[in-house]
């Protein structure tokens, strides 16, 4: 679990670039929310949810932070 912590953060700093550990903390968030809910909805594990993430990331052109943090406000307001 640790190494999958290590690996996504470090792949976070690949695309968005290095933060001030204040920032990083803050941004972590919103990605470990967004893939366990994708990984309690899909079944699938941390991985392939980050893996998710990062496709949509790059499909759409946007920071994976961004689509985290807009995936869990979605989720959060649903009826």
């Amino acid at each position: 679990m640790r190494d999958n912590i290590l690996m996504s953060a470090a792949h976070v700093t690949r695309i968005e670039g290095p933060l001030d550990p204040q920032d990083a903390l803050a941004r972590r968030a919103p990605i470990e929310q967004a893939k366990g809910i994708l990984m309690a909805v899909h079944r699938i594990t941390a991985d392939e949810a980050f893996a998710l993430l990062v496709a949509r990331s790059q499909r759409d052109n946007r920071k994976v932070h961004d689509i985290a943090r807009e995936f869990v406000h979605e989720m959060s307001h649903l009826p």
